[in-house]
């Protein structure tokens, strides 16, 4: 409890008595200085009080009220000697107080550390509510602060824990007046100030008392913390938690996207083959795949080639060389015969088309495979494979971390969940098987039937361009955008950002 003010009046206790054998208490009668502040002592100590201890005693409306007094000391204390100039002989004593049970309010100098101990174990054989406790310098400042030197009893605190009774302090020229006023108000009615207006004026018994009476307005220090206290720390644990997971799950992610990252650099993991990020050659880097003159000589009919001879179906090594800055260089292909481009279904003319060779060994025309994988796909039509240059690798993000990871664990669940890379040379060969028997198959017009060498006007039929185009869409490996986080709700992709671990 925290000390406001103090407020010291008089008042006029009945004498105790007898009446049939029972004791009649002492009460009090007359509230002197609130009728009559001309005859009696009054006094308002606001503010330069600190507040020593805070034991903590029952209070009513914040208010701690009593008798004012001065503990007794032992008759062999050594400090009756050195308190006797600053405590007068005639002071108020509990001897001099109403018999009757009040509560009592203590005065006392701090003098020196055995003094003040002395006067503070008395007190705690009395029935007081506080103490109050001054420094004898006759200063009408403020105390010191309960941490200054001047409060040390040189025990590390204990007394302040020992008492059942709150300590404050005074200013030192309040405690010397109120001192000098207990010894004025401690004798009969007739040796109080003013006792000859006290007695015309309320006609009191000889026998009754006339003493200090004083007032400790508190104020009751919460250990507690506000609702609102409450509310912020729970706040700021609720932030903490977020923030600590949230960065621990961005720790994480960043992790896997730098090994998804090493990954695709080492070409162990195919993005687009996967359905999971569409990409796209660069046109420059697609110029340095290798140029060659299509050539190959069909086996002589006489002497049909075996099914194991390592030169049927295949192109001839041998090439020309073209002028200008095409290149034309020896290929040792071991693939199927490829005798049309698998974009735009023209066939290869024998030492005059010029196709392009990829690192996977198909072959297609130079203006088809450029566009397709500059602009649709980094995919090699038939195999599927990878026609990115060496060490690329795109922008990994947390989306694509997550969906590479599903394709892992789809993977490891059952051997028949993969992705068939080899489906597209599947489908060159049987489509070459189909091209070779088309190509073989010679048929001769019947005589009686006019062959017109006319040709014909195309009714209802596509370009050229928009069937390749057409073709191309046909050939991409299809991606499944659905799964993006640009497909997700708006509060999912806000809660993806923040948690990028969660799915």
């Amino acid at each position: 409890m925290s000390l406001q003010t103090v407020r010291n009046v008089v008042l006029l206790f009945s004498n105790p008595s007898w009446s049939d054998g029972h004791s009649i208490p002492s009460t009090i009668l007359r509230n002197i200085t609130a009728l009559s502040s001309q005859i009696a002592y009054s006094e308002d100590l606001l503010g330069n009080i600190t507040t020593l201890s805070t034991t903590s005693v029952s209070t009513t409306n914040g208010v701690v009220q009593g008798l004012l007094y001065v503990p007794d000391l032992e008759e062999n204390d050594p400090c009756q000697n050195t308190t006797a100039q600053y405590i007068p002989a005639n002071v108020t004593r509990q001897v001099n107080l109403p018999t009757t049970n009040y509560n009592l309010i203590a005065l006392a100098p701090w003098i020196n550390v055995n003094c003040t101990k002395s006067f503070l174990a008395s007190a705690r054989t009395d029935p007081i509510r506080g103490m109050l406790v001054y420094l004898p310098d006759g200063d009408t400042s403020q105390p010191p602060d309960v941490d200054d030197e001047a409060w040390d009893l040189e025990d590390g605190g204990l007394w302040k824990t020992q008492n059942r009774y709150p300590v404050y302090a005074i200013p030192g020229a309040s405690g010397n007046e109120m001192m000098r006023q207990l010894s004025l108000y401690s004798g009969d009615l007739s040796q109080v100030p003013f006792s000859s207006q006290i007695i015309s004026t309320y006609s009191p018994n000889p026998a009754d008392y006339v003493r200090v009476w004083t007032e400790l307005t508190v104020v009751t220090v919460s250990t507690t913390l506000p609702l609102w206290a409450f509310i912020l720390i729970i706040l700021g644990v609720i932030v903490a938690v977020i923030g600590s997971t949230s960065f621990l799950m961005h720790f994480v992610q960043s992790r896997r996207r730098a090994a998804l990252r090493r990954r695709v650099m080492r070409g162990e993991v195919n993005l687009e083959a996967l359905g999971i990020k569409r990409l796209m050659v660069p046109l420059d880097h697609i110029q340095t795949f290798t140029l060659f003159t299509y050539n190959y000589d069909p086996p002589l009919s006489s002497s049909p080639a075996s099914p194991k001879s390592p030169k049927e179906g295949r192109r001839s090594s041998e090439v020309s060389r073209q002028p200008g800055s095409m290149r034309i260089e020896k290929n040792n292909s071991a693939l199927d015969y490829q005798p049309a481009c698998l974009i735009c279904l023209e066939d290869f003319e024998s030492k005059k088309t010029i196709i392009r060779e990829l690192p996977c060994g198909h072959i297609y025309h130079p203006e088809c495979i450029d566009e397709f994988l500059s602009q649709l796909s980094s995919l090699c039509p038939s195999c599927k494979a990878s026609m990115l240059p060496p060490g690329y690798c795109p922008k990994i993000t947390n989306s694509m971390v997550r969906r590479e990871f599903g394709t892992r664990r789809l993977r490891s669940r059952g051997p028949g969940i993969h992705v068939d890379v080899e489906r597209g040379r599947q489908r060159l060969s049987s489509w070459s098987s189909s091209m070779k028997k088309h190509i073989c198959r010679v048929s001769s017009p019947k005589p009686d039937e006019a062959v017109d060498l006319q040709e014909q006007p195309r009714v209802g039929r596509p370009s050229t361009v928009e069937t390749t185009r057409d073709r191309m869409q046909d050939l991409v490996v299809p991606v499944d955008e659905t799964n993006s986080d640009d497909g997700r709700p708006q509060w999912k992709r806000t809660a993806l950002k923040v948690f990028p671990g969660f799915r």
